[in-house]
């Protein structure tokens, strides 16, 4: 689950100004710009859409946001390579923090409750920097290098659309947790 927020994260944050200045030859400030951008994106999504997955639960935002990733990603960014734009560029940038934020205000709840209480903080943050180490952090230089040998702009979204995947399968197999197994572990806790 937290493959799909570290790659978006990451893609939509760290390498979008290394993507907009480097490949699609903007100016650094029109990167610069839709990265701010991006971030107040995130600030008003990520509480917006947990408070919308207390209300109608986490796996409806979830499956959602990882099939909207999965269908959209690459045909964004193939819409971007054609015609590189600043609107463009803002656009794209946009659809993917509105999934990412949807898909992360959700998750990370839905990690947390899925993690029995007595390991939740370690568990939760091993998951975490694992994905972050394993599949976040390499984005900007992942993409990089398969624009590189493939020629494909637009490339840095079939790796969205893979994170999107490993998220959706997660969540499948992903078993929330009932409220009464979490009442009996929380009482069971030492003081």
């Amino acid at each position: 689950m937290v493959t799909m927020t570290t790659v978006s994260f990451y893609m939509i944050t760290a390498y979008t100004p290394t993507f907009g200045n480097s490949v699609l030859h903007l100016a650094s400030i029109d990167s610069l710009i839709v990265t701010l951008c991006v971030g107040a994106s995130n600030l008003f999504c990520l509480p917006v859409t947990g408070a919308l997955s207390d209300r109608i639960g986490r796996r409806p935002l979830l499956f959602g946001c990882t099939i909207l990733m999965l269908i959209t990603a690459y045909p964004a960014m193939l819409w971007l390579v054609r015609e590189p734009s600043f609107a463009r560029l803002l656009a794209v940038e946009l659809w993917l923090s509105f999934i990412y934020g949807s898909y992360n205000g959700a998750m990370v709840v839905a990690l947390t409750e899925i993690m029995p209480v007595d390991v939740r903080t370690s568990g939760f943050a091993l998951a975490y920097s694992l994905a972050t180490a394993i599949f976040g952090g390499f984005t900007p230089a992942l993409s990089t290098y398969l624009i590189h040998i493939s020629g494909n702009r637009a490339i840095p979204g079939l790796w969205l659309s893979f994170a999107a995947a490993c998220g959706l399968v997660a969540t499948i197999f992903a078993k929330p947790r009932s409220a009464q197994v979490e009442a009996q572990q929380t009482l069971a806790l030492p003081s």
